[in-house]
């Protein structure tokens, strides 16, 4: 199995960690982000999924070195389910910078009811840089449609 060149880094995220890993993708879940960018010995891909999504943006807003992001089923702009740490962190996402010309890429599901689209895309559209993709499912994403397109996308951006 080819192992890619580079490491996948999740907030947290544990099912789509094990997809990616069975895939041959060397991933770390941790929540301490920096630590884990800092040890790392290949390009960084952070991968926010779900509620990991805020984080994994607000450090991308904050720091230069990684070789993308990749935002799956994200909880951005709005969503009702926030504690009120989650829905301060996603304000400082949603009032902090674009995120320029880091390759991102967005994937979601046309009728996911727990995250719905419009409301992510209240957040996606604030945070859009210039290298900026997303990827729509018709229905629900599921875990090998997302390690489908992740695989797809690093492979043309790193």
């Amino acid at each position: 199995m080819h192992v890619p060149g580079w490491l996948a880094v999740l907030p947290h995220g544990e099912r789509i960690a094990r997809s990616l890993r069975t895939a041959g993708v060397p991933v770390a879940v941790s929540e301490d982000i920096e630590a884990v960018v800092a040890a790392a010995d290949r390009p960084v891909v952070l991968i926010g999924h779900f509620t990991g999504a805020p984080a994994a943006v607000r450090y991308a807003q904050t720091h230069s070195e990684l070789a993308a992001l990749i935002l799956v089923s994200p909880v951005l702009g709005m969503w009702d389910g926030a504690s009120n740490g989650l829905a301060d962190l996603m304000d400082e996402v949603s009032f902090g910078p674009a995120l320029g010309d880091l390759p991102t890429l967005w994937l979601h599901g046309s009728e996911d009811e727990i995250v719905p689209i419009s409301d992510t895309r209240a957040g996606t559209d604030r945070i859009r840089g210039s290298a900026f993709e997303e990827h729509v499912v018709d229905g629900l994403l599921t875990d090998g449609e997302a390690v489908t397109r992740v695989l797809e996308f690093t492979r043309r951006v790193i």
